[in-house]
């Protein structure tokens, strides 16, 4: 494909990712596929016949304006991965819930790869930044993910299964046809006794599966992800705002459980808030052992960064690309005041996430 042409598919994408988000949480339309929005049973010690067929055909890969990790970047098709046990995998790279699937993702492939397995990553953006090729191409070689991946950039393959979930799995079998899925994260051996199921129709032998992947413990977690932007913001002790208004904050000296406060000149957006001028201050009282938040810089180039943990300094960071950075490990499972202080502006901030 002509770069002139890849530029051009990139900027439509950024332009319809807006209003794709807000229609893929909107009630699932009744004429596509049903069955995938439930999750089939299954049990550690299944076998072949506990995996009912869900669905007859695995959907087109719609919509995809660039692949990774396959022949000459070439696409994949429902028909080109008949005789494979393909596992479909929804994610988004700023998502920590998928980050915590990546060791279990790579475990799979390099065990079953060569028995059979395909895992097709598809990656439906959250933000808009995330639809950008290189972004999702420098993501997928920095976490080391070898397994092919699509950019769902405008969301035609999520809607094709009714996917609502980040991360959410499927599992088709050498037919084509739907025999289990996974909604989140956990249940790993779950999830691999299925390709191991699946494998095994074929007649594949297989070693002993051997140590699962762990799950993580999230009993510490009492504070939800939280977004920022006005589209889908929560939690803000500032009240209402105004849209692309640039506008100066007093910090709350006192932050209420779960909440965040600004302080000095911030504008807000329908995705993102922005610091406007150097020494702007974000404050947000969370329960949990990691804070991650999704940031980038306006311009890309480095931005500085203090952390502030119960009003001490903890470290620093440089924010610049558009990806999900942590700022504090707590570890403790409480409840502390977590504060970043901005020494330039120009940082945004579209969600935090906790782990």
């Amino acid at each position: 494909m002509k770069r002139s042409t890849q530029i051009v598919i990139a900027v439509l994408a950024l332009v319809v990712i807006g209003a794709a988000i807000v229609a893929s949480r909107s009630p699932m339309p009744t004429n596509l596929l049903p069955s995938f929005s439930q999750p089939s049973p299954l049990t550690a010690s299944s076998t072949s016949s506990d995996l009912p067929v869900l669905a007859d055909a695995m959907p087109p890969f719609g919509g995809i304006t660039k692949w990774y990790n396959t022949a000459n970047d070439q696409p994949l098709t429902p028909e080109s991965l008949k005789g494979k046990v393909v596992l479909v995998d929804f994610w988004t790279y700023s998502c920590i819930n998928c980050i915590r699937t990546y060791p279990f993702l790579k475990s799979m492939h390099d065990k079953y790869a060569d028995k059979g397995l395909v895992i097709v990553g598809v990656h439906t953006p959250e933000f808009a930044f995330e639809a950008d090729p290189n972004n999702v191409g420098r993501e997928i070689e920095k976490n080391g993910l070898k397994y092919p991946v699509a950019l769902d950039a405008t969301y035609q393959t999520w809607n094709a299964y009714n996917n609502q979930y980040w991360p959410a799995e499927y599992f088709f079998d050498r037919q084509g046809r739907l025999r289990h899925v996974h909604f989140g994260e956990g249940e790993y051996d779950q999830s691999e006794e299925a390709i191991r199921a699946l494998l095994a129709e074929n007649g594949e032998m297989l070693e002993p599966m051997g140590t699962a992947v762990p799950t993580q413990d999230f009993s510490d977690i009492q504070t939800n992800e939280t977004y920022f932007g006005l589209n889908r913001g929560n939690a803000f002790m500032g009240g209402p705002q105004d849209a692309n208004k640039d506008t100066d904050f007093t910090l709350a000296s006192t932050v209420a459980p779960n909440q965040w406060s600004l302080g000095g000149t911030w504008r807000f957006t329908p995705e993102h808030i922005e610091s406007r001028a150097a020494d702007a201050t974000f404050r947000f009282n969370i329960q949990a052992n990691e804070t991650h938040l999704v940031m980038d810089a306006t311009d890309g180039k480095d931005k500085h960064v203090d952390v502030y943990v119960d009003g001490k300094k903890v470290g620093s960071i440089i924010v610049n690309a558009s990806t999900l950075y942590t700022v504090a490990k707590t570890k403790d499972g409480k409840r502390h005041v977590i504060e970043l202080r901005i020494h330039e502006a120009g940082v945004r901030l579209y969600a935090a996430t906790f782990s």
